[in-house]
């Protein structure tokens, strides 16, 4: 019969315990590896094409009546409304680096640059 401490172990008694020079036992325990990543399944073919975004090239059509059944989207090119007033805008360039508005000011100003004519001001503040 197993002893309780060889169950945990694994180890049997003798070698569980070592005598060291002054006499005392220590118990060993055995090594277990922490920090290992789980292996991952590799992703089959459905999963990558359900993660990619497909576009249509063109509409599809039914076969026998001509009917369109599924356009592709139109692209969407939004107006960006920043929440400043130019006024705000040209206070905040003129700001100390340590104001919040300077930042703001800053970032819009990265957006007009990248977005040209899609940003705007807003026109008064309300509330």
């Amino acid at each position: 019969m197993k002893n309780m401490a060889d169950d945990i172990t694994g180890l049997p008694g003798k070698e569980r315990e070592a005598k060291t020079e002054n006499g005392f036992s220590e118990e060993r325990a055995p090594i277990i590896e922490v920090g290992r990543e789980p292996e991952v399944a590799p992703e089959t073919g459905v999963e990558k094409l359900e993660k990619e975004q497909h576009v249509l090239p063109a509409p599809v059509l039914d076969d026998q009546t001509g009917e369109v059944l599924v356009s592709p989207p139109a692209p969407v090119a939004p107006e960006i409304i920043l929440p400043l007033t130019t006024e705000e805008y040209q206070m905040g360039l003129e700001a100390k680096i340590e104001d919040s508005l300077r930042w703001l000011a800053e970032w819009s100003k990265r957006l007009i640059k990248l977005l040209g004519g899609k940003v705007g001001f807003v026109e008064k503040h309300t509330g």
